[in-house]
């Protein structure tokens, strides 16, 4: 046993001395460790070496893929390339690009390429973007990844979008392609095609046509239906057959035409479009082809529908009376169609693409809505003359517009006229007809109505992102008024269809939306004694829809659906009652109380008048059934009497208009129940129409009620930041400004009744728990003992209070709004006072970890966009979190001045959200997220006026703590400043000044402020400098040698004299080689010297500065041959 415990001791013993070993020699391991990680391993194959080469993009070699068609085409008097790859992407290169794709074979670096292009045809070509396209495409052996996009992808089909456009794509675009396609067409233009392409063949085209057009006009041919009412079921069949076969040979015809010019046909087969079958040719590989080639492809189906048509209205006109001519009748009246819908330019089908080719246009109907959406209005407004392209672009995209208008009308009326009365009739035509009724339904109205409802929400969602990007979705004024007068558009279907099964579903639809949109209500209500009002109406709602769609459903047990709907009626007399209890009558003025009073004393005669116009209506009535039918008269009037204290009480609130909707909706169901229960009046239009209204509003005031509670306004809570003596008075005022904010919020959207309970409430609590701290309305006063008291036990006193506060609110108006009003006050605090909170008291509140969750994310998201400001961009991370801290934010409105032209800065302003435009004469400009304005713009007064364009988050640092930030809290700041300097010479040399912002900054750091002395050598002919140089103050001397053996030998000859705002240094870069001049000060300079390694990344990129440098560099160069260099 001994034996066995020695190693073990023998171990402990060991680790024991190197615990206690001394720390010099413990700290010998990490400063190697560190030396370690500080360096990387020398020579090509190291892996920083390595992993440098393959992130820098200049240094990534492309290899073309292998089995690459290529096609020179001459169009326009250019020569053009088209490439098509394996599978089957085609791209379309200049000459100069054919070149450099011809180069890729994995020797040479885009660096290199760049360099051979720019040697090779004098211009420096954006090879950066051909080789990404390339890429893209497929062209190169190395396809790109696109996790993003995969990402973005897996995003959207989480939506409700992306489940219906999986839902869309089981009926709509799924193709199914049979093997084959160019050998069968071979085959087809051997025997068939290659007869139908000559001018003989044109011209009899020509002749059919016309003969097949008189014909159709005769009497006897264009007058008959395509469907007989006879057999409906089967000439309906019949033709869709004819239909496919016709769209068949028009699809064969562009194949056929595809063959004629000797190119592929790589795919054929059956698509669905919204579950009807049509074929489909692929005749992509006519983009190797010349202009006329592609134009005659697309020419090819509309010229076969027109021969078909022709040849089938000349037979109905040889044979009138038989079936063929009935069934050519049918068949010329299709083609025909057919054929006017592709000639038509302003449907992507043949015509448009005709268009576009003979235009030489591509992408015409995008870029030409592009342009009517923006561009086209300025330009009619400044008066500025529109060029041959603007004015296609004006005219096909007007067009376009007032086309696809007038063609959601006539496709909303076929629906109306002739679809519905179509299935009609096949349902009606027996279990063939109803076979074919169900198919319909299932591959073409189910599709189109998905695809309908995807439009619309579409269009819904974006006018929403709209209105709140410009904060109208935070006016409930506007809100209600949108959705009243949606209410009562909708209103106004029954007067023009009447009863009909629609009218109920959308009576049904109306009930339903109420009723969930009352059903997300519930969960903001808890907690709250006005939510068992709102339960109530939950439950009229539901009695409502089930009563409604019985009625659609089940119209025999009508008796069943009016009792339903009178128990509804008498729940309102609960839900009245109950809102009631919630109103302070106290507080009520003796005028508002007595219109309540004298609404109460209308309810009896209003029930008994009802009861007696109901009897004589109904002599079969008994007076206790006639009593029983006015039921819902008396409690309705009596429902609305009892709920107009509450009205009344959220007059100056922002709930106001979704209770008045409420209101005004109970007042026109009260008066459509009467309606429907007189015989005269039961079921005519205007009866439907107030059934509809009354549904309309309940389903507008519940959505107002919504939207105004998800949409908090934060308007009055802003706090400005003041310097504090210590952590104390920094918590004392966020604890005051807490609770204010809370108490704003409950008046903005509940009113001043409401606020008046919480006021009542606190002050008693206050004086029940000595709290030492006293409230009047917005007003908080803290006793001088408490302010004594030490720091925890102020934040504990705090922590309660708030706590205390947040219940009372979830009484007063529900849970949720108590959280996000404490969320919103929390938020609207100054950067200090809040880390004060939630340092001392969040901890000791029940919901803390939410709070600081979302206080963390929002300072994690200020940091970032600090970081993005070049003015803050050499600041280490503790400054960043000094100046995060330091900021206020502001929540300015659309149209609010925030500096005017003339006047001094004070302060500094960053754009955390939304826009601002900033002014200088006639010039505007627009500054967005992370752009900022103010002091360090420049000195004295300002230029410019700033003016916000919609309501915008902003942060603003007054003058004061700005220059104390500058000296103290983060002095690398200056060295910002000293950047920003930098980049705004750099903006003023004309060479730069079209250069991103963004490649300015980096410029900019890559960039060295130099001070030269005259005579001084800049540039030493024959040496390597790797710099180039831009003249801030000064002027240079360019002077060259003669060239030797020996290097540069004899007399230097003047070349040129360069002053500010001039550059040298490009020859040695572009060139690749060593400079050819040297430079020397004339005067004292004020350089801004650039690495050409910094250049060499814009040269890549192919932007304007690449082009403005290749030629001043190209004149310098000839300039130097003319006098005599090399």
């Amino acid at each position: 046993m001994a034996q066995t415990l020695r190693p073990q001791r023998r171990f402990w013993s060991t680790l024991e001395e190197q615990v206690t070993a001394p720390s010099d020699q413990r700290r010998t391991l990490y400063q190697s460790l560190q030396r370690r990680l500080a360096t990387h391993p020398a020579g090509e194959g190291g892996v920083w070496s390595i992993l440098r080469q393959r992130a820098d993009p200049a240094q990534y070699r492309p290899q073309r893929i292998e089995g690459v068609i290529e096609e020179t085409l001459n169009e326009g008097g250019q020569q053009v390339t088209v490439l098509r790859s394996p599978s089957g992407h085609y791209l379309r290169l200049s000459a100069a690009e054919r070149e450099i794709w011809q180069a890729m074979d994995g020797s040479r670096t885009i660096a290199q390429l760049a360099t051979m292009g720019f040697l090779r045809f004098k211009q420096l070509l954006p090879i950066a973007d051909l080789v990404d396209s390339l890429r893209t495409q497929g062209f190169l052996t190395d396809t790109p990844t696109g996790i993003y996009q995969r990402l973005r992808t897996q995003l959207e089909q989480r939506t409700a979008e992306g489940l219906g456009q999986r839902l869309l794509s089981l009926t709509h675009g799924r193709s199914f392609a049979f093997t084959g396609a160019d050998a069968l067409f071979d085959g087809l233009y051997r025997w068939i095609g290659r007869w139908l392409f000559n001018r003989f063949f044109a011209g009899l085209l020509g002749i059919i046509t016309v003969i097949g057009v008189i014909c159709y006009f005769l009497p006897g041919v264009s007058g008959s239906d395509l469907i007989s009412g006879e057999q409906f079921a089967l000439d309906f069949l019949m033709l869709g057959i004819a239909l496919f076969i016709t769209l068949t040979l028009h699809e064969i015809a562009h194949g056929l035409a595809v063959k004629h010019f000797g190119r592929h046909v790589p795919r054929a087969g059956i698509m669905l479009y919204f579950g009807m079958p049509a074929a489909f040719v692929d005749t992509s590989d006519i983009w190797l082809a010349p202009r006329h080639a592609r134009i005659l492809v697309s020419l090819a189906g509309p010229l076969c529908d027109l021969l078909i048509g022709s040849i089938a209205a000349i037979i109905a006109w040889a044979a009138p009376d038989t079936l063929a001519g009935v069934w050519m009748r049918r068949i010329a009246t299709a083609s025909y169609l057919t054929a006017l819908f592709n000639f038509n330019p302003l449907l992507e089908l043949d015509g448009y693409f005709i268009l576009v080719d003979a235009l030489r246009l591509p992408n015409l109907r995008n870029r030409a809505l592009a342009f009517i959406g923006g561009p086209f209005w300025q330009k009619l407004r400044t008066g500025a003359a529109l060029n041959q392209e603007e004015r296609i672009f004006a005219g096909y995209g007007l067009l376009s517009a007032i086309y696809t208008g007038v063609a959601i009308v006539m496709a909303t009326l076929f629906w109306q006229r002739q679809f519905a009365s179509m299935v009609s009739e096949l349902w009606a035509g027996g279990w063939f007809g109803r076979l074919l009724a169900v198919a319909l339904f299932v591959l073409v109205i189910a599709p189109l109505a998905v695809g309908v409802v995807l439009a619309g929400w579409g269009m819904i969602r974006v006018a929403a992102e709209w209105l709140a990007r410009r904060g109208y979705g935070r006016n409930p004024l506007i809100v209600a008024s949108a959705f009243g007068a949606l209410a009562l558009a909708v209103s106004l279907l029954p007067l023009r269809f009447g009863l009909s099964w629609g009218t109920g579903a959308l009576l049904t639809t109306l009930w339903v939306v109420a009723v969930i949109t009352q059903w997300y209500l519930q969960r903001d209500y808890e907690g709250a004694w006005i939510g068992r009002a709102l339960a109530s109406f939950l439950l009229i709602s539901v009695i409502e829809m089930v009563a409604q769609a019985g009625y659609l459903l089940a119209p025999d047990a009508v008796r069943l659906w009016s009792g339903m709907e009178i128990a509804g009626y008498a729940l309102l007399l609960l839900a009245g009652f109950v809102a009631l209890l919630d109103v302070d009558l106290h507080q009520q003025r003796s005028g508002e109380l007595i219109a309540s009073a004298f609404l109460l004393t209308l309810a009896f005669p209003a029930g008994a008048t009802a009861a007696e116009i109901i009897r004589v209506a109904h002599p079969e009535y008994s007076p206790l059934w006639a009593l029983i039918a006015a039921v819902p008269i008396y409690s309705g009037v009596i429902g609305q009497a009892l709920l107009l204290p509450l009205l009344i009480s959220l007059r100056d609130a922002r709930l106001f208009w979704s209770w008045l909707l409420l209101w005004f909706g109970i007042l026109i169901q009260i008066g459509s129940y009467l309606l429907e229960l007189l015989p005269v009046w039961r079921n005519t239009p205007p009866a439907l129409a107030l059934l509809v209204l009354a549904a309309g509003l309940w389903a507008a005031a519940w959505a107002t009620h919504l939207v105004t509670l998800r949409s908090i306004s934060l308007s009055g809570l802003s706090w400005p930041l003041q310097p504090a003596l210590g952590e104390k008075v920094r918590l004392q005022d966020a604890f005051r400004h807490m609770y204010i904010g809370m108490y704003r919020l409950l008046r903005a959207n509940y009113g001043v009744q409401r606020t008046s309970a919480l006021d009542n409430r606190m002050d008693v609590l206050a004086a029940t728990a000595n709290w030492e701290i006293t409230f009047d309305r917005d007003q908080v006063r803290i006793s001088p003992t408490v302010l004594a008291m030490p720091l925890d036990t102020q934040a504990a006193r705090y922590a309660e209070i708030l706590r205390y506060t947040v219940t009372t609110l979830e009484q007063l108006a529900g849970r949720a709004f108590a959280r996000r009003a404490l969320l919103a006050s929390y938020d609207a605090l100054p950067w200090p006072e809040r880390e004060a909170l939630d340092r001392h008291c969040l901890a000791q509140m029940p919901w803390a970890n939410e709070i600081s969750q979302a206080f963390g994310d929002a300072r994690e998201a200020r940091l970032r966009l600090l970081r993005q400001i070049e003015l803050f961009a050499t600041c280490d991370d503790r400054e960043l979190h000094e100046l995060a801290a330091a900021f206020v934010p502001q929540r300015v409105a659309a149209g609010e001045m925030l500096l005017r032209a003339g006047e001094p800065p004070r302060g500094i302003w960053v754009i955390e959200a939304g826009e601002v435009l900033e002014r200088n004469g006639d010039v505007v400009r627009e500054l967005h997220r992370g752009d900022y304005f103010g002091e360090l713009q420049g000195q004295g007064v300002t230029e410019c006026e700033y003016r916000a364009s919609i309501e915008s988050d902003l942060l603003y640092l007054p003058a004061g703590e700005l220059q104390r930030m500058l000296r103290e809290a983060a002095p690398h700041t200056a060295e910002g400043a000293e950047l920003l300097n930098r980049m705004r010479l750099l903006e003023r040399v004309p060479l730069l000044a079209d250069v991103p912002r963004a490649q300015l900054r980096e410029l900019s750091r890559n960039a060295e402020q130099m001070t030269v002395a005259p005579r001084q050598v800049i540039i030493r002919q024959g040496r390597a400098s790797g710099k180039l140089y831009i003249i801030a103050q000064g002027q240079v001397a360019v002077l060259r040698q003669e060239e030797t053996e020996q290097g540069p030998r004899g007399p230097a000859r003047l070349v040129a004299r360069l002053g500010p705002a001039e550059f040298f240094g490009e020859m040695e870069l572009l060139r690749g080689t060593l400079p050819i001049a040297s430079v020397v000060a004339i005067t004292p300079l004020e350089l801004i010297a650039i690495p050409h390694q910094a250049v060499a990344q814009l040269i890549l990129g192919g932007d304007r500065l690449t082009r403005k440098l290749e030629q001043i560099s190209s004149g310098r160069l000839l300039e130097l041959k003319a006098r005599g260099g090399s």
